[in-house]
């Protein structure tokens, strides 16, 4: 595994990173979702995004609250401990410790609502943007947003599978608990290299969270994701953006992500069939090319404005 990196942001959080590749190549920021550390189901995107013919410098980090980035204890009245937009300040904070003035950014399912709003706020330095898996509104849809709610099945899905263990110091117990989370989305039965993986990663993940805190205060992302994301960023978005979309999400309907295409000017749909809010083994390379393709758009629109 890559070697841990820290940075210390004007916030005052320490965010965990990880860099692959050499910085002269074309940069790639990865957001990753509600509660996921850095080590969770990104090994195989970062080779993916970065081919032998087509090499880019890819940058990877845990949230705060997740991995080994800073833990910020809970609020006894139960009141957020921070909002949506302090995580992309995290974001955006990373980017200029690393003084990248030109990258494209993949967001996953809630780091795709934070991917928007970085690269709404940084036009001149996004080349690209991929929304996988996510929503323009997240848990609130308004009347005029003519979107449908959120499936149920996935909540459940998700609530059956999170039972951690009586006993705190039994590591094992706690390490087949991050599986289960790790799979309820699966559509499919997992395969026994994609259980392989899980217990691998979610093994790595438990004991880098144990270390840190960050496995009692990962669901302070829970209210900072707040009822409802700023889909009116969305249209401020000016570079070329690709959505993937689960056509069998058991989050976030198809409706969502076909929303999300219709406000960013320009944007492409991916449409994963018989997949569901998962990056199974079977769907990253097409993942993978939909995001490079619309990330050689970003290149060539940047190579043609100088």
């Amino acid at each position: 595994m890559a070697e841990d990196l820290f940075v210390t942001l004007p916030s005052g959080c320490r965010i965990c990173y990880q860099v692959f590749g050499k910085a002269s190549d074309p940069a790639i920021l990865i957001i990753s979702g509600h509660g996921s550390a850095m080590t969770q189901k990104t090994d195989e995107v970062v080779r993916l995004l970065s081919p032998p013919d087509d090499p880019h410098f890819v940058v990877r980090y845990d949230h705060r609250d997740t991995g080994l980035s800073t833990s910020f204890p809970q609020n006894p009245d139960g009141e957020p401990v921070y909002t949506l937009k302090d995580m992309v300040d995290d974001a955006i904070g990373l980017t200029e410790h690393l003084d990248l003035n030109s990258f494209h950014v993949v967001g996953i399912s809630l780091g795709g609502a934070m991917a928007w709003q970085v690269a709404a706020r940084l036009p001149d330095k996004v080349r690209s943007l991929a929304l996988v898996l996510t929503s323009p509104t997240g848990r609130q849809q308004n009347p005029g947003d003519d979107l449908p709610p959120l499936h149920l099945e996935g909540q459940w899905l998700l609530g059956e599978a999170f039972n951690p263990p009586e006993d705190h110091e039994d590591h094992e117990a706690w390490i087949q608990s991050y599986v289960r989370l790790d799979l309820a989305l699966h559509m499919q039965p997992p395969t026994e290299a994609e259980r392989a993986e899980s217990r691998r990663e979610c093994e790595i993940t438990y004991r880098r969270e144990r270390e840190s805190g960050t496995m009692w205060t990962k669901f302070n992302h829970s209210g900072a994701s707040g009822p409802r994301w700023p889909r009116e960023m969305l249209k401020q978005v000016r570079c070329p953006t690709v959505v993937v979309h689960a056509a069998k999400d058991q989050l976030l309907p198809l409706k969502h992500g076909e929303a999300l295409k219709d406000d960013v000017e320009g944007a492409t749909l991916v449409v994963l069939e018989d997949c569901g809010h998962e990056l199974p083994h079977r769907v990253r390379p097409r993942v993978a090319e939909a995001i490079l393709t619309n990330a050689r758009k970003g290149e060539q629109a940047g190579v043609s404005s100088t």
